[in-house]
């Protein structure tokens, strides 16, 4: 999956569990969570979809945000959806549990489409997220808190 269908998909998982939960989210947090784990594309010895992907390593590294915030989940779903939505249904698998296991998991049947076409769903859900994103802002009350001198 690319980026735009992992900022829409973590947009959208945060948005879902935020709404549950009543916690607002920050969206350049949100956005830099769903592709965080993508970092290992810049790390020369880390194989693509392995630990950074494994949903055993994201928990621990995000402990010390639970440990320090109430407003986590909503943070984690995004976090999450990478790896649990966009690499298990799109792409050749994970690893998953590693370091627990250091099988391939995927989903048994996956979106076997073209880039350029998978390219352009991403880019439509992208545009989805962007519009409810202006809708939601639209409709709003803008307030503005007074600054005490």
């Amino acid at each position: 999956m690319y980026p735009l269908g992992h900022f829409a998909l973590g947009y959208f998982a945060a948005y879902v569990v935020g709404r549950l939960t009543g916690e607002e989210t920050s969206i350049p947090v949100v956005w830099f969570l769903s592709v965080a784990p993508d970092i290992d594309v810049l790390i020369p010895f880390l194989e693509h979809r392995g630990p950074t992907h494994s949903v055993v390593v994201m928990a621990l590294l995000f402990l010390p945000v639970y440990i320090a915030s109430r407003r986590w989940l909503p943070y984690f779903a995004a976090l999450l959806s990478h790896s649990l939505v966009g690499d298990y249904f799109t792409g050749y698998g994970l690893k998953m549990f590693w370091p627990l296991s250091n099988a391939w998991i995927a989903a048994p049947w996956r979106f076997r489409i073209s880039s350029r076409s998978l390219f352009m769903v991403e880019g439509v859900l992208f545009a989805a997220m962007a519009a409810f994103i202006l809708y939601r802002r639209m409709r709003e009350p803008h307030t503005e808190k007074a600054i005490a001198a």
